[in-house]
């Protein structure tokens, strides 16, 4: 995307998820060493500044030796690239939109300030939790969705495991009710 490489898409991906210890950041990791070979990294040596994934950021990254690294929700990526700089392309948006429909996670990842590229997270529910929420509503329990990801992909996921019908809207800051997708 942009110019970057696929291979330059998984290191920088790697890189920004060494100290992620969410189950993406890991399977990040995992991913670029199975598809490119791309071992672990010591920085210790190279004073890398880690930067945690939070609910309020939704991004985790390093810096290090000058270098910038982003990887998370688009939204955020793309305003950290917009407010230091950076262009955000149509064509990022896209594939994120279609990582999202396909009720995937897509992670945007950046260096110094320019979009390397999306990785597209497969979002996996458990054999038979569609059917454990049958029998909860059968019992008079309501059952929602929280998640973090964006709507598109909630949606998707929703419709695709009919599960849900009214989900709750929020942010790291406000709640609002609404139809059709949630992102909290």
């Amino acid at each position: 995307m942009d110019g970057a490489s696929k291979e330059e898409l998984a290191d920088a991906a790697q890189l920004s998820s060494l100290a992620d210890e969410t189950p993406e950041g890991r399977s990040v990791v995992v991913l670029a060493k199975e598809l490119f070979g791309i071992r672990e990294r010591n920085l210790t040596d190279s004073n890398a500044e880690f930067i945690p994934f939070t609910a309020k950021t939704r991004m985790s990254g390093v810096n290090f030796g000058g270098i910038e690294i982003r990887k998370g929700a688009a939204d955020s990526v793309k305003e950290y690239v917009l407010a230091n700089g950076g262009t955000y392309s149509k064509e990022c948006d896209q594939v994120v939109l279609d990582v999202s429909n396909k009720d995937g996670t897509p992670l945007v990842v950046a260096k110094d300030h320019k979009i390397l590229g999306v990785i597209y997270l497969k979002d996996i529910i458990k054999h038979g939790v569609k059917e454990k929420f049958a029998d909860l509503r059968k019992m008079g329990i309501k059952t929602i969705m929280i998640t973090g990801d964006n709507s598109v992909t909630a949606a998707a996921i929703a419709a695709e495991r009919s599960s849900f019908r009214n989900n709750l809207q929020c942010s790291y800051n406000n709640c609002t009710y609404s139809s059709g997708a949630a992102r909290c």
